[in-house]
């Protein structure tokens, strides 16, 4: 994303209408008060390592990766520091790379793994690693020695998702790799939840268990495991008992609950997604428009075409099956969704005028259409939705 795409304050501006009317809205108010929300369902009271080990409270860190979901990463990295935040997780060593060079001086966790030859950048960018095996810890001890430094780590646990993590019965050998290693700082250790929004505890509750186990482990090989963090957004809205520990948090802290109906606190939808309308035009029964034909006029119909498409990040297959909302009502999308255009049914709304204000992903009027809207009517996740808004589309901060 440009800089030129993340300055926008205001869309109604004159400047902004300059260019192609389509936008994203970021509120970073909605962001923050998710975030508030989201770290008073900890209880510090309960935080506990083990028997003589240290207790950090537990916290909320925000992740930050894939471009904060959409959102814009340095922006929302920036938002967030108002808010108190002092760390972040982000998913890749150049994820937190940017964020160096956009100024984000918290700490930074890169959640998976380390590819090889890497160990320099992150530690050029002070950037905190997660490591899942001896090799691992050996090639950045190596790394920080070589730069008469240390390196944070936090070791990644498996206690069930199964991709990456030192897997929890077989920490021994990863154990004895951080005591030999003089250039390595453990500051934490976590896992990752596979089924936390299932409504079947069983699977996740033995995740539980096993990291329980694991973290025995740590106190009797006399290491001190630091910050422990378990639940990911579904683990800490649906399992109370996860709470003793941190957790990083990302689809809650745009606004979304895995599971809606279990979630403690309302969350509020971080972005929406705007255009305005474009040319109006009328055909008359038995012609069609848009590609292949979709949709064939049944009566005399009047219609706008709007300037955004499934290259913006409005999936294709929405064709037939999505509405917007204008002036505060629902208005049907007709015929093909394309790489840059829709068309919209205004036939009943003769109020409906050029340059009116279009809301794709948001709320008016009693109105409103949300990620959850199209990820059902998909079959996916509300992530791949916001993940889906493409870099062209400007992101507006307010």
């Amino acid at each position: 994303m440009n800089a030129e795409n993340r300055i926008q304050k205001n869309p109604a501006n004159s400047s902004q209408q300059a260019g192609r009317p389509t936008w994203a809205e970021i509120d970073l108010q909605a962001l923050k008060e998710n975030y508030r929300s989201l770290c008073s369902l900890h209880s510090p009271a309960l935080s506990g390592n083990g028997p003589g080990m240290p207790v950090p409270p537990p916290r909320v860190i925000p992740v930050i990766k894939a471009d904060a979901y959409g959102h814009g990463a340095a922006q929302v990295a920036r938002a967030l520091e108002e808010a108190g935040v002092r760390m972040f997780s982000v998913g890749a060593v150049e994820e937190g790379a940017a964020l160096r060079r956009a100024g984000i001086s918290q700490d930074i966790l890169v959640m998976a793994t380390t590819w090889r030859g890497q160990e320099s950048q992150a530690l050029e960018n002070r950037l905190i690693l997660a490591v899942d095996s001896p090799g691992a810890v050996e090639r950045l001890n190596c790394a920080a020695g070589s730069r008469d430094a240390a390196a944070a780590v936090h070791v990644k646990v498996d206690t069930g998702m199964g991709r990456l993590g030192m897997r929890w019965d077989s920490l021994k050998p990863l154990l004895d790799s951080l005591k030999k290693s003089k250039h390595i700082s453990l500051q934490g250790v976590f896992s990752h939840l596979s089924s936390a929004d299932e409504r079947d505890p069983a699977y996740t509750l033995g995740q539980r268990s096993r990291f329980e186990r694991a973290l025995a482990e740590f106190n009797q090989a006399g290491l001190e495991p630091g910050e422990i963090h378990f639940a990911n957004s579904a683990g800490l809205l649906c399992h109370e008992g996860f709470r003793q520990w941190g957790s990083r948090v990302g689809i809650a802290l745009y606004g979304y609950a895995p599971d809606r109906d279990r979630s403690p606190i309302k969350l509020r939808p971080v972005l929406s997604l705007k255009t305005k309308v474009g040319p109006l035009r009328q055909i008359q029964p038995g012609e069609s428009v848009g590609y292949n034909r979709r949709f064939t006029a049944s009566r005399t119909t009047r219609y706008a075409t709007l300037p955004i498409g499934y290259a913006d990040g409005l999936p294709r297959r929405l064709s037939g099956n999505c509405r917007v909302i204008i002036r505060n009502r629902p208005a049907e999308v007709i015929g093909t969704i394309s790489m840059d255009m829709i068309t919209v049914d205004l036939t009943d709304r003769p109020e409906v005028q050029t340059g009116d204000e279009v809301i794709l992903l948001g709320t008016a009027g009693g109105c409103s259409v949300t990620a959850d809207t199209w990820a059902e009517a998909l079959g996916t996740i509300p992530y791949e939705i916001l993940c889906g808004i493409a870099s062209r589309v400007p992101r507006i901060y307010k």
